[in-house]
Parts: C-alpha cells; sequence; structure tokens
C-alpha cells in the first residue's frame, strides 16, 4: 500500500535540538516553548506558558504541568501547596518566574531520552535568559537535566553554573512528593532560612 504524499515528501524530525537554534530573548524563548515540535509530543494546545519576568529574584522549576492546568502552569493541588511555601518564604508567585521543565503535563516521561533530545540544554538556557537571582528546583529529574544528581533528601543547596555565571540554587523533591510527605517541608523551611541568609 502506497503511503500518503504527506508522509513521503514530510522530512524526518532531527533526533535532537541544536543549541545554535534556541531563542535569544525570554519573549520569543515563550513562543517558541509553546510551538517547537522536538520539545515533546502530544497537542500543542496542552502546552503551559511559563510566567514570569526577567531578573527575577527567584524562578522556581518543577518537572511538568499539572493534569489539570489549562490556562496557568500550576492550577491545580501541586500549585496550592507551592503557593503555601512561597508564602512561608515570604513572597507569591506573581513576584517569581516560575516554568516547568516540560511544557506539558506527559505521563510517566523518558527523562534519559528527554536529556538525550537535548532538554537539559534547553533548560539551561531558559535560566540563563531569566537570570534570576536565586533559583529553586523542585523535583529531580530536573536537577538531572542541568547536572546534579538528584535530592535524597528534601532539599540540597548547589550552584547553577552556566555561560561563566553561578546561581545559588535550592533543590528539593518534586511537588508531588511534598504532598505526600509532610515531614519533609520543615527541612525546606529550614534549608531556605539558611540558603537565604547566607
Amino acid at each position: 500500500m502506497r503511503a500518503p504524499a504527506a508522509d513521503v515528501d514530510a522530512a524526518p524530525l532531527p533526533a535532537r535540538l541544536d543549541p545554535a537554534n534556541l531563542p535569544a530573548d525570554l519573549a520569543a524563548f515563550a513562543a517558541w516553548w509553546l510551538t517547537e515540535p522536538l520539545l515533546c509530543g502530544g497537542e500543542l494546545s496542552t502546552r503551559i506558558a511559563p510566567q514570569g519576568h526577567a531578573g527575577a529574584d527567584l524562578m522556581i522549576v518543577v518537572e511538568e504541568p499539572e493534569a489539570e492546568d489549562r490556562e496557568a502552569l500550576l492550577s491545580g493541588p501541586q500549585g496550592k501547596l507551592l503557593d503555601a511555601i512561597l508564602s512561608a518564604f515570604g513572597t507569591r508567585r506573581e513576584d517569581a518566574y516560575l516554568a516547568s521543565a516540560l511544557p506539558r503535563h506527559t505521563p510517566a516521561p523518558d527523562w534519559a531520552a528527554l536529556q538525550e533530545r537535548g532538554l537539559g540544554q534547553v533548560l539551561a538556557h531558559h535560566v540563563t535568559l531569566v537570570a534570576p537571582k536565586r533559583l529553586v528546583v523542585l523535583g529531580g529529574n530536573v536537577l538531572s537535566l542541568i547536572g546534579h544528581e538528584s535530592p535524597q533528601r528534601p532539599a540540597v543547596l548547589r550552584n547553577f553554573n552556566h555561560e561563566g555565571g553561578s546561581i545559588p540554587l535550592l533543590a528539593s523533591w518534586a511537588l508531588p512528593a511534598l504532598l505526600g510527605q509532610p515531614r519533609a517541608k520543615p527541612v525546606l523551611w529550614k534549608a531556605w532560612l539558611e540558603w537565604t541568609a547566607a
């Protein structure tokens, strides 16, 4: 049986994102994030844009949007937990830059394959464009994308080093894990106090 003409004529997608083609500014990155086919499969309409502005005091990166998200990132139970954490930290999500490592909710993502595709470079580039004063990473898979081991404890302090710059980094478990482990929250709070006092 003959393949449809569209399949015959379509050029195969490259296996890896080309760092040279990443957008040069944050506004262009947000538009690219919603449309670049190599970032992930699925409907483009289910992708969720990052929120915030360049130079934010705090950038927060989670693994992926929630399943409930339609218009904004973290609009379900994980978002409520994040808002409570930020309130304890003395800030609000409106004053932070909020992003996800994946553009859409993806059940059981293959993180190793995503790393091979270049998603870690995309994330590092995203952080560089935002240029926050501090970076909070929620999820061991996010941490591994930027070259760190997954945190075995509820909170660890690191530095994000990229393109000659260094940003203080606080890493913790992903929001679903924090929801299921109430005892982790005081550990995260203590790490925040040590981190911000430094």
